[in-house]
């Protein structure tokens, strides 16, 4: 799983009734333990290699930056790329650091197995910036930077925690057209997010053609690529000397249709054939969230299938 997991009615019920003063905070953070205990529950039936938690309280990518770190406010609803749901735009009001406060709200380390990797997921760095309102900086590279340094803090302390995996979800790299000097800087803040820590990093593109950015990709310090092969041509691919791990996303969480064996089956055979990874797992393409409840239960249960089909 590459990022968020829907709530059930049941929660979505209980957030709505918090939200009304009706439930108390300890019933709803009750709520939301329970809720990610039957996720963990969803992800060892279907042998999922590394566990999440769903991200079930976080609101959007970004909302809780604003308390993780300083300098950051929630600002205005905003469209989520092209998906029919929103986030709060972070409004970067002066510089941004690391405060050194509790991560357990928002990471649920404590909820996952011990006995199998667990997986953060984190905001990359240029989509944090892109997406934001800023009023602090002068210098778009300099944000990106301070981002970049915050968000290694973060994952330094989430490492110590126990998660061996680190993802960073960096969508806009591949649906922008990031300039020169753009691309300076992300490629500077990866050096920082990637080098000299003990953990799998994973830059992860979705929402557009990787291909167009994926020389520059391959050369980042990330251990592993998250790619949307429902965005990405597989034959953009093929002329690359693909030196990390892919993280193929062959199973469409934006799309209610359940994918069936034997397409995944062919999808996955004729990436392996044309991309010839270092090494290669399957995911979903982006978070399940955009799908309700069931139907992501089944898409996460599809994994499996696609991981028998991968190890075969």
């Amino acid at each position: 799983m590459t990022g968020a997991f829907p709530r059930s009615e049941a929660l979505v019920e209980l957030t709505r009734a918090a939200a009304r003063g009706k439930v108390s905070e300890n019933e709803l953070e009750d709520g939301f333990r329970k809720e990610v205990l039957q996720l963990v529950m969803l992800q060892t039936e279907a042998e999922i290699d590394s566990v999440v938690d769903g991200q079930l309280n976080w609101q959007d990518l970004f909302r809780p930056f604003s308390e993780i770190l300083t300098g950051i406010r929630p600002g205005s609803l905003t469209r989520w790329f092209d998906n029919n749901t929103f986030y709060r735009k972070p409004t970067i009001v002066e510089k941004v650091r690391y405060g050194g406060g509790s991560l357990d709200r928002y990471f649920r380390h404590n909820l996952l197995p011990k006995d199998r990797p667990r997986r953060a997921v984190l905001p990359g760095p240029y989509t944090f910036a892109l997406l934001s309102q800023n009023i602090a900086y002068q210098s778009f590279e300099d944000l990106i930077d301070d981002l970049a340094h915050a968000l290694r803090d973060v994952a330094t302390k989430l490492k110590i925690a126990g998660y061996q995996y680190l993802q960073f979800n960096d969508p806009s790299i591949c649906v922008s057209e990031p300039s020169q000097d753009q691309l300076a800087a992300v490629r500077q803040a990866y050096e920082v997010l990637a080098k000299g820590m003990d953990a799998k990093t994973v830059l992860h593109t979705y929402f557009g053609d990787a291909g167009s950015i994926i020389e520059f990709a391959l050369d980042l310090p990330t251990d592993s690529i998250g790619i949307d092969f429902y965005a990405t041509s597989v034959d953009s691919l093929s002329e690359h000397d693909f030196t990390k791990e892919l993280e193929c996303g062959c199973l469409d969480a934006r799309n209610s249709l359940l994918e069936t064996p034997d397409g995944l089956k062919k999808l996955i055979v004729r990436i392996q054939d044309a991309v010839r990874p270092k090494g290669i797992s399957v995911a979903t393409n982006c978070d399940l969230d955009f799908l309700p409840y069931g139907v992501a239960a089944r898409k996460l249960n599809l994994l499996a299938t696609a991981k028998k089909i991968e190890d075969g």
